[in-house]
This record gives structure tokens, C-alpha cells and sequence, in this order.
């Protein structure tokens, strides 16, 4: 930690979240990067945004603005507890900015295409020397070697690219994309796991860490359950909508409503009980049903018989049913439904956020990590563009009013712009 970072520690006794002391350089965009470093500040550490001035992170406007405000709801959603700095990283005094900077934080994060931020010298290998201990996260789309390492990409491209978009959707469809940013997410995540893990060791390696994860790595290691198959096997992994390559029953049933309830019978008990709960006890041993793999095998009997039991009665109906009968079991939930649903609210599965005058406010997804002796978080919005430039180069840098005033007139630096 910086001396300054320390000090405050000792002086404020009440901080005492995991990451209190630790600060952050997040050079990062979009949505992977800023999606590791929210769940940094979730976990104490002060976030430094950096952002290029008059236009700052393209995120900003990918989604609906909010409050007033130019910045969409996607960008809120990903960068609450964090400050905002706007350096003009095309010229030199805004690189010497940067670099001051990172030598009074412990952590850097990234994720410009490979050889960005070594040629602007922000590089881990320029950074680290000014920095003892730094933990340096690069995070890029193909990594840093082979044939497609200088390619752009964004969460859907990782999709197709990877194979998930080709798995997923009707057998009879067309490929979909998950309705989730989940490429983007899970390399954020993977990206947060190795800066802690890097955090827990780095006393072990002072001259620093660089970790290093790449979007279509991250991406491949959520399918990992079909990797063995794939690879080793030969097998081909089918697109088949509501229902699962590798568990019968494992899917969505439409009822009599047009609501549909979603069964997961995954083990031999649970398929017992959902044999039971559908009044169809002869089939627990059948030998056409009688185990997963006679089940896949006989899949296109099985499922349709099922099918036309479920569309004789409403979703709640058969809710009441297979809760009755304790299967696996949920209703296909729309967002709102399961945001406002009782368990939602009892977990504290979303927040509000408030920026420093308490007059903005918004709901962000809660931490899912809870540990009864971590203070509960105080959260703040989403930044505005600049909102601490001239405070951060002041409070870390010592620089005068008079040389940020300097520095913002010839657009190294940018001031807080206005919401418009």
C-alpha cells in the first residue's frame, strides 16, 4: 500500500473492508475491465478512472441515459465507487501524469489491444519499476500471442467465436447470442480472481505481477463441462434450445398458460420425483428411461410425452405440483419478476447508489460475496466525466491549482465536463 493509502488506515479505524488502502489505476473500458474493478471498489480499494477527455469511456453511451444525465444506464451499472480522471494519453505530459500516478497505486488495470501501453510506456515493465509490488492486470481479446492477438472484439464476437453462440439457440434456429454480456462479465471476474490472487502472493514477488487474461480464454473456460467430450471423444455439441446436451430432463416446459416451467431433474432422484409428480411412476423403470444416458439416448420419445402433460395445466399450477413433490423446479421469470421477487429482496440482490450530494440515485447489482465481518459498503454513482482530476492530481501529485488550470488549457488534462 502507498504511505498515504496507510495513513489513512491507521487514522480511520472504521475502514476495514478487505481492499481498504488499496488503490487502483484503471485505464480500462467498456465493460470487461470496469466490471473487475466495480467488484475492487465493492471490496474497499479506490478506483481511479482514467478517461480521455470530451468523450471518456465509450460505455458511457452504449444504453439509455439516466437522471439527466449523458451517461446510459450500461455505463452506471458497471462503474459505481469509482473517481474519474481525463488524461489525453496522445501526449507526452499526460503519459508523465500517468505514470506519477501509478507509482502511488497497487494495482494497475487494463485492456487496450496488446502493445498499446507499452508503446505510450504504461506498460507492466515500465510500470513496475516505479512501483514496488505492483500487481498489473492486462486484460485483451485473444491475449498477447497468435494469429488473432491483434484482432478487435466484444462480447458478442467472443461468443461466435468460441463456439457459444453455436450451441445455444432451437435446433432449428438460428444461433443465439446469450442475453447476457456474459463473455465481458466472466473475463471480469476471472480478471478480479487474479488480481486478489496476486494481492495474497505479492509479498513473495515485490518486484510485482502482471496478470494477464484474455476474453476468448475466459469465454472457453465456461464450457469447460463440453471440453472432454469435444476433444477427447469427438463428440459435437447440438444446439437444442430449452433442453441440455448432457441431462434428460434439463429444460423448460410451456404450460397451458404460455408460461413455462423450467425442470431440472439432474440426478436419479430427482427424475423418480418428477416421474412421481407427473403421475407417470412406470417410467422410473422403463428401460427406455430407467438412466441419464437411456434417456438422452431416447430423448425425442421422452421429451414430447412430457410436453403434452405440462400443457394441460397453468405455470402456478404446476409450480405447486413439483414444489409439492420436491423437484427441481422455477418458473421462466422475467427480469423485473425476479428483481422484485420476495427472495430478491431478502437476499439485498441489487443496491441503490447515491452520489456524494445524495440528489442521483441509481440500482446496480449487490456484491453476491458476503462475509458477516466486512462492514457493509457505502456505495456512490457512477462518476462523472472528470469529476476528480484536478482533485487527484492535487491530493496525489501535489500539482497547484495554477498548473492544473495550465494543464486543462492545453488539453493534456480535462475538467469535469457538465451533463448535457
Amino acid at each position: 500500500m502507498t504511505e498515504l493509502t496507510v495513513e489513512r488506515l491507521r487514522s480511520d479505524r472504521s475502514v476495514s473492508r478487505p481492499l481498504a488502502g488499496y488503490r487502483v489505476l484503471d485505464f480500462s473500458h467498456a465493460a470487461a475491465g470496469p466490471y473487475a474493478t466495480m467488484w475492487l471498489a465493492d471490496l474497499g480499494a479506490e478506483i481511479i478512472k482514467i478517461e480521455k477527455p470530451g468523450r471518456g469511456d465509450g460505455a458511457r453511451y452504449m444504453g439509455e441515459p439516466m437522471h439527466g444525465r449523458k451517461d446510459s444506464d450500461y455505463f452506471i451499472a458497471v462503474n459505481t465507487d469509482k473517481s474519474s480522471v481525463l488524461l489525453d494519453l496522445s501526449q507526452p505530459e499526460a503519459v508523465d501524469i500517468a505514470r506519477r500516478l501509478s507509482a502511488r497505486c497497487d494495482i494497475v488495470v487494463q485492456n487496450f489491444r496488446p502493445g498499446v501501453m507499452e508503446r505510450l510506456g504504461l506498460g507492466y515493465e515500465d510500470l513496475r519499476v516505479l512501483r514496488s509490488g505492483l500487481v498489473y492486470c492486462s486484460i485483451s481479446a485473444f491475449g498477447d500471442q497468435g494469429p488473432w492477438r491483434g484482432r478487435p472484439a466484444n462480447d458478442i464476437i467472443m461468443q461466435g467465436i468460441t463456439g457459444m453462440m453455436s450451441i445455444t439457440g432451437e435446433p432449428d434456429g438460428d444461433p443465439v447470442r446469450v442475453g447476457v454480456p456474459i463473455s465481458d462479465f466472466s473475463t471480469g471476474l476471472f480478471a478480479l480472481s487474479g488480481v486478489l490472487a496476486a494481492l495474497l502472493v505479492r509479498d513473495r514477488h515485490p518486484e510485482g505481477q502482471h496478470v494477464r487474461v484474455s476474453m476468448f480464454d475466459a469465454t472457453t473456460a465456461l464450457m469447460a463441462n463440453y471440453v472432454p467430450g469435444v476433444l477427447d471423444l469427438g463428440k459435437d455439441v447440438p444446439r437444442l434450445g430449452r433442453g441440455h446436451p448432457q441431462i434428460v430432463p434439463y429444460q423448460a416446459f410451456r404450460c397451458a398458460d404460455d408460461g413455462y416451467v423450467i425442470v431440472g431433474a439432474f440426478t436419479q432422484g430427482f427424475w423418480r420425483r418428477l416421474a412421481a409428480a407427473l403421475g407417470h411412476e412406470e417410467w422410473i423403470t422403463d428401460p427406455r428411461f430407467e438412466t441419464n444416458a437411456a434417456r438422452l439416448e431416447h430423448r425425442g420419445v421422452l421429451i414430447p410425452m412430457i410436453e403434452e402433460l405440462f400443457v394441460r395445466r397453468t405455470r402456478d399450477e404446476w409450480g405447486a405440483v413439483l414444489e409439492a413433490h420436491d423437484v427441481p423446479h422455477t418458473p421462466v421469470n422475467t427480469v423485473r419478476e425476479a428483481l422484485r421477487s420476495p427472495q430478491a429482496l431478502a437476499n439485498g440482490t441489487t443496491v441503490e447508489v447515491r452520489d456524494e450530494q445524495g440528489t442521483r440515485s441509481a440500482h446496480t447489482s449487490a456484491n453476491p460475496v458476503r462475509v458477516a465481518e466486512w462492514p457493509a459498503a457505502s456505495h456512490r454513482v457512477a462518476p462523472k466525466m472528470g469529476d476528480a482530476t484536478a482533485r487527484t492530481l492535487t491530493e496525489l501529485l501535489s500539482l497547484t491549482p495554477s498548473e492544473v488550470a495550465s494543464l486543462a488549457e492545453r488539453g493534456v488534462i480535462g475538467t469535469e465536463e457538465q451533463d448535457v
